[in-house]
Protein backbone atom coordinates (compact mmCIF):
# COMPACT_ATOMS: atom_id res chain seq x y z
CA UNK A 1 0.00 0.00 0.00
CA UNK A 2 1.26 3.52 -0.78
CA UNK A 3 1.78 6.16 1.95
CA UNK A 4 -0.34 9.09 0.79
CA UNK A 5 0.77 12.19 2.53
CA UNK A 6 -0.87 15.39 1.40
CA UNK A 7 -4.31 16.77 1.87
CA UNK A 8 -4.87 16.47 -1.86
CA UNK A 9 -5.51 12.82 -1.08
CA UNK A 10 -6.66 13.15 2.52
CA UNK A 11 -9.90 11.48 1.65
CA UNK A 12 -7.88 8.48 0.43
CA UNK A 13 -5.92 8.36 3.69
CA UNK A 14 -9.10 8.39 5.76
CA UNK A 15 -10.16 5.26 3.92
CA UNK A 16 -7.17 3.37 5.33
CA UNK A 17 -4.94 2.77 2.33
CA UNK A 18 -1.67 3.24 4.23
CA UNK A 19 0.51 1.09 6.43
CA UNK A 20 -0.58 0.34 9.99
CA UNK A 21 0.67 2.47 12.90
CA UNK A 22 -0.24 2.69 16.59
CA UNK A 23 -1.23 5.51 18.94
CA UNK A 24 2.17 5.79 20.61
CA UNK A 25 1.69 8.64 23.13
CA UNK A 26 -0.50 9.11 26.20
CA UNK A 27 -1.76 12.37 24.66
CA UNK A 28 -2.83 10.53 21.54
CA UNK A 29 -4.47 7.80 23.62
CA UNK A 30 -6.63 10.25 25.61
CA UNK A 31 -7.48 12.27 22.48
CA UNK A 32 -8.72 9.07 20.85
CA UNK A 33 -10.81 8.17 23.92
CA UNK A 34 -12.29 11.70 24.09
CA UNK A 35 -13.37 11.50 20.46
CA UNK A 36 -14.95 8.08 20.97
CA UNK A 37 -16.87 9.41 24.00
CA UNK A 38 -18.07 12.52 22.12
CA UNK A 39 -19.20 10.30 19.26
CA UNK A 40 -21.33 8.10 21.53
CA UNK A 41 -22.77 11.06 23.47
CA UNK A 42 -24.38 12.38 20.28
CA UNK A 43 -27.60 10.42 19.94
CA UNK A 44 -27.87 11.09 16.20
CA UNK A 45 -24.52 9.33 15.67
CA UNK A 46 -25.00 6.17 17.71
CA UNK A 47 -26.51 4.06 14.92
CA UNK A 48 -24.19 1.33 13.68
CA UNK A 49 -22.82 1.97 10.18
CA UNK A 50 -22.04 -0.79 7.72
CA UNK A 51 -18.63 -0.76 6.03
CA UNK A 52 -20.44 -1.88 2.87
CA UNK A 53 -22.70 1.17 2.52
CA UNK A 54 -22.12 3.88 -0.08
CA UNK A 55 -21.22 7.32 1.19
CA UNK A 56 -19.55 10.53 0.10
CA UNK A 57 -16.71 12.89 0.99
CA UNK A 58 -16.72 16.57 0.04
CA UNK A 59 -13.54 18.66 0.11
CA UNK A 60 -12.78 22.40 0.13
CA UNK A 61 -9.16 23.61 0.02
CA UNK A 62 -7.47 26.77 1.29
CA UNK A 63 -3.92 28.10 1.19
CA UNK A 64 -2.61 28.57 4.76
CA UNK A 65 0.93 29.72 3.93
CA UNK A 66 2.47 32.88 2.49
CA UNK A 67 1.93 34.16 -1.04
CA UNK A 68 5.67 33.86 -1.66
CA UNK A 69 5.93 30.19 -0.55
CA UNK A 70 8.64 28.27 -2.45
CA UNK A 71 5.95 25.77 -3.54
CA UNK A 72 2.55 27.23 -4.46
CA UNK A 73 -0.50 25.36 -5.74
CA UNK A 74 -2.50 27.65 -8.01
CA UNK A 75 -5.39 25.27 -8.55
CA UNK A 76 -6.64 21.91 -7.25
CA UNK A 77 -8.60 19.45 -9.37
CA UNK A 78 -10.74 16.87 -7.55
CA UNK A 79 -12.87 14.66 -9.80
CA UNK A 80 -15.59 14.05 -8.68
CA UNK A 81 -16.28 16.28 -5.68
CA UNK A 82 -18.12 15.03 -3.60
CA UNK A 83 -16.32 11.71 -3.89
CA UNK A 84 -18.49 8.58 -3.83
CA UNK A 85 -17.29 5.72 -1.62
CA UNK A 86 -16.53 3.13 -2.83
CA UNK A 87 -15.45 4.65 -6.13
CA UNK A 88 -12.63 6.57 -7.80
CA UNK A 89 -11.10 9.97 -7.20
CA UNK A 90 -8.90 11.90 -9.62
CA UNK A 91 -6.42 14.34 -8.06
CA UNK A 92 -4.57 16.98 -10.07
CA UNK A 93 -3.20 20.50 -9.65
CA UNK A 94 -1.40 23.46 -11.17
CA UNK A 95 1.90 23.69 -9.31
CA UNK A 96 4.21 26.71 -9.22
CA UNK A 97 7.69 25.64 -8.07
CA UNK A 98 9.59 28.84 -7.28
CA UNK A 99 12.77 27.16 -6.07
CA UNK A 100 14.32 23.84 -7.09
CA UNK A 101 13.03 21.01 -4.83
CA UNK A 102 14.36 17.50 -4.26
CA UNK A 103 13.44 14.42 -2.21
CA UNK A 104 12.69 14.03 0.66
CA UNK A 105 9.87 16.52 1.28
CA UNK A 106 8.43 15.73 4.75
CA UNK A 107 4.74 16.47 5.41
CA UNK A 108 3.21 17.14 8.83
CA UNK A 109 -0.56 16.65 9.08
CA UNK A 110 -2.79 18.22 11.73
CA UNK A 111 -6.31 16.76 11.85
CA UNK A 112 -9.29 17.82 13.98
CA UNK A 113 -12.97 16.92 14.14
CA UNK A 114 -15.85 19.31 14.83
CA UNK A 115 -17.74 17.98 17.86
CA UNK A 116 -21.18 19.36 18.86
CA UNK A 117 -21.65 20.61 22.43
CA UNK A 118 -24.72 21.89 24.27
CA UNK A 119 -26.92 24.81 23.15
CA UNK A 120 -25.78 24.64 19.52
CA UNK A 121 -22.12 25.20 20.37
CA UNK A 122 -19.27 23.11 19.01
CA UNK A 123 -15.52 22.66 19.38
CA UNK A 124 -12.65 21.16 17.39
CA UNK A 125 -10.93 18.13 18.96
CA UNK A 126 -7.50 17.03 17.68
CA UNK A 127 -7.23 13.53 16.23
CA UNK A 128 -3.98 11.71 17.09
CA UNK A 129 -2.05 9.54 14.65
CA UNK A 130 -4.21 6.39 14.54
CA UNK A 131 -3.81 2.95 12.92
CA UNK A 132 -3.63 3.10 9.10
CA UNK A 133 -1.77 6.44 9.49
CA UNK A 134 -5.03 8.38 9.81
CA UNK A 135 -4.97 11.59 11.84
CA UNK A 136 -2.22 13.98 12.90
CA UNK A 137 0.69 12.04 11.43
CA UNK A 138 4.07 12.89 9.92
CA UNK A 139 5.06 11.44 6.55
CA UNK A 140 8.66 11.19 5.40
CA UNK A 141 8.43 12.12 1.75
CA UNK A 142 5.74 13.71 -0.41
CA UNK A 143 7.81 12.75 -3.45
CA UNK A 144 7.21 9.03 -2.75
CA UNK A 145 3.41 9.27 -3.12
CA UNK A 146 1.60 8.01 -6.23
CA UNK A 147 0.62 11.60 -6.95
CA UNK A 148 4.20 12.27 -8.06
CA UNK A 149 5.62 8.82 -8.83
CA UNK A 150 2.80 8.06 -11.33
CA UNK A 151 1.95 11.60 -12.41
CA UNK A 152 2.58 13.38 -15.70
CA UNK A 153 2.62 17.14 -16.22
CA UNK A 154 2.06 19.53 -19.08
CA UNK A 155 4.56 22.37 -19.10
CA UNK A 156 2.60 25.60 -19.86
CA UNK A 157 5.70 27.33 -21.23
CA UNK A 158 6.71 24.53 -23.64
CA UNK A 159 3.27 22.84 -24.02
CA UNK A 160 4.84 19.38 -23.81
CA UNK A 161 4.20 16.43 -21.48
CA UNK A 162 6.97 15.81 -18.95
CA UNK A 163 7.50 13.52 -15.95
CA UNK A 164 5.98 15.09 -12.86
CA UNK A 165 8.07 14.15 -9.84
CA UNK A 166 11.07 14.98 -7.72
CA UNK A 167 13.44 16.57 -8.28
CA UNK A 168 11.43 19.59 -9.43
CA UNK A 169 13.23 22.40 -11.20
CA UNK A 170 11.91 25.93 -10.96
CA UNK A 171 8.83 26.45 -13.10
CA UNK A 172 5.09 25.90 -13.45
CA UNK A 173 3.57 22.43 -13.90
CA UNK A 174 0.06 21.28 -14.74
CA UNK A 175 -0.33 17.87 -13.09
CA UNK A 176 -2.84 15.68 -14.91
CA UNK A 177 -5.30 13.95 -12.54
CA UNK A 178 -3.99 10.73 -10.99
CA UNK A 179 -6.80 8.25 -10.30
CA UNK A 180 -7.08 6.51 -6.91
CA UNK A 181 -9.45 3.60 -6.30
CA UNK A 182 -11.28 3.84 -2.96
CA UNK A 183 -12.64 0.53 -1.73
CA UNK A 184 -15.05 -0.20 1.13
CA UNK A 185 -13.93 1.08 4.51
CA UNK A 186 -11.89 -1.32 6.65
CA UNK A 187 -13.37 -2.26 10.03
CA UNK A 188 -10.32 -0.76 11.79
CA UNK A 189 -11.45 2.81 11.01
CA UNK A 190 -12.97 4.33 14.22
CA UNK A 191 -16.69 5.14 14.03
CA UNK A 192 -16.10 8.83 14.79
CA UNK A 193 -14.15 9.15 11.51
CA UNK A 194 -17.09 8.04 9.37
CA UNK A 195 -19.24 11.17 9.53
CA UNK A 196 -19.02 14.87 10.31
CA UNK A 197 -16.74 17.80 9.55
CA UNK A 198 -12.95 17.50 9.71
CA UNK A 199 -10.21 20.13 9.45
CA UNK A 200 -6.87 18.98 8.08
CA UNK A 201 -3.74 21.08 7.60
CA UNK A 202 -0.69 19.86 5.69
CA UNK A 203 2.62 21.59 6.36
CA UNK A 204 5.61 20.89 4.12
CA UNK A 205 8.95 21.70 5.75
CA UNK A 206 12.51 20.67 4.97
CA UNK A 207 15.56 21.26 7.17
CA UNK A 208 13.47 23.62 9.31
CA UNK A 209 12.48 25.72 6.29
CA UNK A 210 8.82 26.31 5.43
CA UNK A 211 7.91 25.28 1.88
CA UNK A 212 4.12 25.11 1.67
CA UNK A 213 0.93 24.95 3.74
CA UNK A 214 -2.57 23.91 2.69
CA UNK A 215 -5.72 23.08 4.64
CA UNK A 216 -9.05 21.50 3.83
CA UNK A 217 -12.46 21.09 5.38
CA UNK A 218 -13.72 17.57 4.70
CA UNK A 219 -17.40 16.71 5.08
CA UNK A 220 -17.92 12.95 5.44
CA UNK A 221 -21.00 10.72 5.40
CA UNK A 222 -19.69 7.16 5.14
Amino acid sequence: MSRLSTQLVLVVMIFGLTETADVTTWTGYFQDKALRLAYHLNSHSIQKRSTGRRGFAKLAFEHCGDEDDPVYVKNFVIEPNPVLVPGQIGVGMTLDVRQNQSSPLPVQLEMMKKVPLLFGLSTWLPIPCLPNDVGSCTFEDLCATRLFTDGTCVSPTRNVTVHCGCPFTKGEYNLKPVVFNISHLPSSVPSYLLAGQFYVKALVKKDGRHLACYSTIITLDL
